[in-house]
């Protein structure tokens, strides 16, 4: 009879310190917009877009790209830095391999 080795898989999903910043940067971006009702704007948002698009740009390279949709008009309602960061990490951790025990 053959054996297989068994995939061994985090029950807990981990983060490093550099994801979880990266993060916090993304949320905030995105949540500064509804706190300070202001920012929704078209001129004054338009200023903390392109700082957002900046820092996405810095933090994950190409990939970074996707948040240039916050200069849409309307779509400041959706989180787009947090769905970049999500993007982001899912490439991030398919490009590594799963280590088998």
């Amino acid at each position: 009879m053959k054996r297989t080795k068994q995939k061994n898989y985090s029950r807990y999903i981990v983060f490093s310190e550099i994801e979880l910043l990266f993060l916090s940067i993304c949320v905030l971006l995105d949540v500064s917009e509804y706190i300070a009702a202001i920012l929704l704007l078209p001129l004054f948002g338009d200023f903390l877009d392109l700082a957002g698009i900046f820092a996405s740009v810095l933090m994950f390279g190409w990939l970074g790209f996707i948040s240039i949709m916050e200069l849409i008009p309307g779509a400041d309602i959706l989180p787009i830095f947090i769905l970049t960061w999500i993007i982001w990490y899912v490439t991030k951790k398919r490009a590594t391999p799963i280590k088998i025990a």
